[in-house]
């Protein structure tokens, strides 16, 4: 969730799209909270898969980093 804050503070246009789209679509909001929510809590997630998805999610954007 911080992520999302922080790109949708970034962001020059289309900012509340995202923002527009969960809110049409409730259950998935929801489903995202509650994902979000328990990766905060529970801290169990292995380093090694962290990277792995930080580095997925870069590929999928075309970040070169």
């Amino acid at each position: 969730m911080i992520v999302e804050l922080r790109v949708l503070t970034r962001a020059r246009r289309n900012r509340t799209d995202a923002v527009r789209w969960l809110i049409r679509r409730p259950l998935l909001l929801a489903a995202t909270g509650s994902y979000e929510t328990a990766l905060l809590l529970s801290s169990k997630a292995q380093t090694r898969l962290k990277l792995l998805a930080q580095l997925k999610a870069a590929s999928l954007v075309g970040c070169p980093f």
